[in-house]
């Protein structure tokens, strides 16, 4: 018999499940973050579930009342690969199926995250103008290894319920975070012309859809963090094999450890970490934490985008400049939930109704 946690999100019972909700973590588990104080957004704490190889029969049910999303997170701490493996609506359709090698209507690929990833998160709805049903959803996750093999796991759960219109204006506050950057630090940044140039299209690309990209908070990441991290190793096809990966979650060792960094931290926040470089060969100048990542929840292995300055931003042209602001652009979008090809100057319907719904997209004066 399958075991079930049913946690009830009806809006007159939200504030006391949210809040009576808290369990020990070991040390595998990010610590929960606590309830947000507005009426956009709830977040609930599941809490955690231990896995087996024989045991991953645990099944979840949240029911959901007015909401125009639901994000399911679920932190595998430094687990190799952790699913939400099952889906199914209040109507009884399926978004996600149990055989792992199946396509779902969820994103149209085989998972709700990239294979291998510590931290696995699912949004709903799928389509444009979609609406969230009201009633019971239940899903269940499952760990494996890298072979597909399931594997034991201690998975943090939690559900994210956006009840914020995915209208506009809307605002997407981000912290900034500078890790051994040459000439760039959060006392710097205000008068670093390169840089502005970056954040300016930045704005200026998301303002066009009506998203204001406002920064709140700036931290410098020093001592031995901020000198081992600033060059950040990035595991893809140039440097598998080369880069560390001891978890097998098919991201580099040091991208789990800068990602952590913003543990402690609260708000509904996108966490940017500016770093000196990548070491890759592929070209690329950003980089993000999961497609999508776990939203507003810090503290994670997966929780935020990674951007290079190509060494220092002071003696980089126009030209490099805009390669680094179209990979934030771009990454920052697959993280909040866009798919698809990503054209940051012309976003498609769907992607921006994605970004809009995101929990880490606010209304205007919060």
């Amino acid at each position: 018999m399958m075991a079930r946690r049913v946690a009830m999100l009806a809006a007159a019972l939200l504030a006391a499940a949210v809040s009576g909700c808290g369990q020990g973590n070991d040390n595998k588990v990010s610590t929960p973050p606590p309830p947000t104080d507005d009426a956009e957004v709830t977040i609930l704490d599941l809490g955690t579930v231990s896995l087996t190889p024989t045991n991953q029969s645990q099944t979840f049910d949240v029911g959901v009342s007015n909401a125009t999303a639901v994000v399911l997170v679920a932190d595998g701490g430094d687990a190799t690969d952790i699913d939400i493996e099952r889906i199914v609506t209040p109507s009884g359709a399926e978004l996600i199926t149990a055989p792992r090698g199946d396509a779902n209507p969820l994103t149209g690929s085989v998972s709700p995250q990239d294979i291998g990833a510590s931290v696995a998160t699912a949004i709903i709805p799928t389509l444009p103008g979609t609406p969230v049903q009201n009633g019971t959803y239940t899903f269940s996750v499952a760990s494996f290894n890298a072979a597909g093999t399931r594997v034991a796991a201690t998975v943090h759960l939690l559900a994210i319920v956006n009840h914020r219109p995915s209208t506009v204006p809307a605002v997407l506050p981000v912290r900034l975070f500078f890790v051994g950057t040459p000439g760039l630090d959060a006392a710097s940044a205000a008068t670093s012309e390169p840089f502005q140039k970056i954040m300016q299209q930045f704005r200026l690309a998301y303002g066009a859809i009506g998203i204001d990209v406002q920064v709140t908070d700036m931290v410098d990441i020093t001592g031995q963090p901020g000198t081992e991290l600033a060059v950040l190793d990035v595991l893809d096809s140039t440097t598998d094999r080369i880069v560390p990966d001891v978890n097998l979650n098919r991201q580099s060792d040091e991208m789990d450890e800068l990602f952590a960094l913003s543990g402690g931290r609260t708000g509904r926040v996108l966490n940017l970490f500016f770093v000196q470089a990548f070491f890759t060969q592929s070209g690329v100048t950003a980089v993000s934490g999961g497609a999508p990542g776990p939203s507003i929840i810090s503290g994670t292995l997966h929780s935020g985008v990674a951007v290079s300055t190509l060494g220092g931003l002071d003696p980089q042209s126009e030209t490099d400049l805009a390669r680094i602001e179209q990979g934030l652009e771009t990454e920052v979008a697959r993280y909040l939930g866009a798919v698809g090809t990503i054209d940051p100057d012309n976003f498609t319907a769907p992607q921006q109704a994605a970004l809009l719904r995101n929990p880490a997209v606010v209304s205007p004066g919060l």
